[in-house]
């Protein structure tokens, strides 16, 4: 019995080079993310700004950024080895799709901090985190055109579509 879960994948070599391709642009993304998180780090415990609602929120949500990049990183690793199949292609586009959404929440976050904090210093540190979160939008589109490039376009929109009806809370009547 066919069972996607378990079914391995063989990559061609074609796949191989796009894989490895998406892979540098991960690792390029890493310095971009590590700034980024060091910043809000800052932010968080800086006098100034550690009083604000929604900083432990936007911290978080930082952190998810974080965590999408490295999931997205540890998938594409795991697809070089015996373990490509259907699950881990599956849990490649969760990850990004969690990089991408939790980028653009960690943004309306920002927003919403930047209106309640009043310290020169920690708008500073505001706008040098939109700068990266900029930079990380570049990033994520790069990420998002070698996505496309290794899985097929196509391939990869119906893998995202999948995956968001996949974590849809269904309708109570």
């Amino acid at each position: 019995m066919y069972n996607p879960n378990s079914h391995k994948m063989t990559l061609s070599n074609e796949e191989y080079f796009h894989l490895l391709e998406w892979w540098k642009t991960m690792e390029s993304g890493k310095p971009v993310i590590q700034r980024l998180v060091s910043l809000v780090s800052e932010l968080r415990i800086h006098p100034e700004a550690s009083h604000a609602g929604g900083i432990i929120l936007f911290y978080r949500a930082i952190s998810e950024v974080s965590y999408g990049y490295a999931g997205v990183r540890g998938c594409i690793r795991r697809a070089f080895t015996d373990e490509y199949g259907h699950s881990l292609r599956t849990n490649m586009g969760m990850c990004h799709r969690f990089a991408h959404r939790f980028s653009i929440d960690s943004k309306v976050l920002l927003a919403r901090l930047e209106k309640e904090i009043s310290g020169r210093n920690a708008l500073l540190l505001i706008n040098r985190i939109k700068e990266v979160l900029n930079e990380n939008d570049r990033i994520l589109e790069e990420i998002e055109n070698k996505a496309n490039t290794f899985f097929g376009k196509e391939t990869f929109q119906s893998l995202k579509k999948e995956i968001s009806q996949a974590n849809m809370v269904p309708k109570i009547r």
